[in-house]
């Protein structure tokens, strides 16, 4: 009888005899996943011998023990079974690909990587042309306003000196002597007669009539400096040079106060008429006071560039 209960397990499948088991016991297949936390359908997979495909072997191995440990069936007597039915499947390894990805994000980020250092090159690049641009127009421009001061300067010591002042001038030195020799007739006349002593008064009354003019020219000049002080205060522009510098400087009138080069540790006093419009090939190199007051270059210092400005009065 023995022989024939062994034999009767051995030909059953291991799906048969879980299901009998579970029968024996009185359980559902709901009852089953239940307690064994599977599905409903798993349970009837493994009582119906079906191996489903989304499930691996060594899981479908792990829910058959458990099955069999519930309805109290030894293990040794399932293994066999198991081994046939359901045998180990070895995974399927793809060490290649693990690498063949490591490859391929290797070579992504050096492309990233590559085409970064590009981009960074093409900024400095061009920053860099930005700059050399910018700097060879400053020393052309520097260069175009020296040559244009240098210039002005030839022609300015070109110019003859007008001969109709020294006329002015003689005829302004000649006004003395004439005076001079005013008071001169009364001493020869001295020694004539009463009747000549007469007329003398004659010549005295005419003096006073040839000195008025020249006390009239006495008088404009000593005036017009007195008035013209406070303007020329308020004109007055001082720079002091700490390097070679280019700079012209005009008036409100359009005179040129100054064009051309000042050495360093050089210093230049103006006057001139408010508003000043100043030219400063290297603002760097000086330092301006107008009217008492240090004047600000830091706007052009910053940018390294020609220095153009106006000076109002205030």
């Amino acid at each position: 009888m023995n022989t024939e209960a062994s034999q009767d397990h051995i030909s059953k499948t291991t799906g048969e005899r879980l299901r009998q088991a579970r029968e024996q016991l009185g359980l559902s297949q709901q009852a089953v996943a239940e307690r064994l936390c599977l599905k409903v359908s798993t349970v009837r997979d493994i009582e119906d011998d079906n191996a489903p495909p989304d499930l691996a072997s060594t899981f479908l191995r792990g829910y058959i023990r458990s099955y069999a440990r519930l309805v109290h069936i030894p293990e040794e007597e399932l293994l066999p079974l198991m081994a046939k039915q359901t045998p180990v499947r070895a995974a399927k390894v793809a060490p290649m690909q693990s690498f063949s990805l490591g490859k391929s994000r290797k070579k992504r980020d050096g492309w990233l990587m590559g085409f970064t250092w590009l981009i960074v090159f093409v900024v400095l690049g061009l920053t860099g042309a930005w700059w050399w641009q910018n700097h060879q127009a400053q020393q052309q421009e520097i260069a175009t306003m020296a040559d244009q001061s240098s210039a002005q300067l030839s022609q300015g010591d070109a110019q003859p000196i007008p001969l109709g002042n020294g006329d002015d001038s003689s005829d302004a030195t000649g006004t003395p002597p004439d005076s001079a020799a005013t008071p001169a007739q009364p001493v020869a006349i001295a020694p004539q007669t009463p009747a000549a002593t007469a007329q003398t008064p004659a010549p005295v009354d005419q003096a006073p009539a040839a000195v008025s003019p020249a006390q009239a020219p006495v008088a404009a000049p000593v005036t017009t400096p007195a008035e013209a002080a406070p303007a020329a205060d308020a004109g007055t522009i001082v720079m002091n040079f700490n390097a070679d510098c280019w700079l012209q400087v005009n008036d409100a009138t359009g005179k040129t106060l100054f064009s051309g080069i000042q050495k360093s540790g050089g210093k230049l006093n103006l006057n001139g008429t408010a508003p000043f419009k100043l030219k400063i090939g290297a603002p760097r190199a000086v330092e301006i006071q107008y009217q008492g007051k240090p004047v600000d270059l830091s706007q052009f210092i910053k940018t390294n560039r020609v220095a153009r400005l106006t000076l109002t009065a205030e």
